[in-house]
């Protein structure tokens, strides 16, 4: 399982309640009330309907209408119950975090979530390269892509089938990066990152997959 398809995994769990009547529903507690749907519907590519059904499972998860790191890392630690997700949480936070205050609204899940369901191939791709732009440099280090790798792993936790020791996980990445690195010069643009993924069959069957998230 690489980063996109564990990315799918968690965040259609997380969002996918079939209960559409939100607006009935009252939690009894204070929380952030997310700009209009016209706005959502502006800003994402989602119809009225379907914010309303990400909504309420939103909402159910994270009823003050906002999510922290601890709670987005003890949501996504639910669905894979026999590693440690804290690492890759924390690093898939960060992204939706946009303004970096320390919580996710809804509607900054809600932009992630249409860009990678709904999302040019353009789009996709340049967030998951951002993922591993640990830095935010604009290119890939090979460190940078082991440090991912080794964060997805580790979510995965010691029962993959075959088991998957850190040192296979280094050798693994590292022979992608080379691939990856087409003129040789250590690092990875953009440029080389998308080439190789538009080139692979199954990268590419996995970014595909997420336009049946919803």
């Amino acid at each position: 399982m690489n980063a996109l398809s564990s990315i799918k995994h968690a965040l259609t769990n997380l969002t996918f309640n079939k209960n559409p009547d939100l607006e009935d529903i009252d939690l009894g507690v204070a929380r952030y009330v997310p700009v209009s749907l016209e706005v959502l519907m502006k800003s994402t590519k989602f119809s009225r309907k379907e914010i309303q059904l990400i909504y309420c499972g939103f909402k159910q998860d994270c009823p003050t209408g906002v999510v922290s790191a601890d709670k987005f890392r003890e949501l996504y630690s639910q669905f894979f119950p026999l590693g440690d997700a804290t690492v890759f949480a924390r690093q898939i936070f960060q992204m939706m975090d946009q303004d970096m205050d320390g919580s996710v609204s809804f509607e900054e899940f809600l932009v992630v979530m249409s860009m990678l369901s709904r999302g040019s191939i353009d789009e996709k791709l340049q967030w998951v390269f951002n993922l591993y732009d640990l830095n935010g440099e604009g290119f890939l280090t090979v460190d940078s892509m082991i440090e991912i790798g080794a964060s997805i792993y580790e979510m995965l936790g010691k029962y993959t089938d075959p088991p998957v020791h850190e040192a296979t996980v280094r050798e693994h990445v590292t022979r992608i990066f080379i691939k990856m690195d087409s003129n040789a010069d250590g690092i990875v643009t953009f440029s080389e990152f998308k080439e190789f993924c538009v080139n692979d069959d199954k990268i590419r069957h996995n970014f595909c997959v997420f336009n049946s998230v919803l």
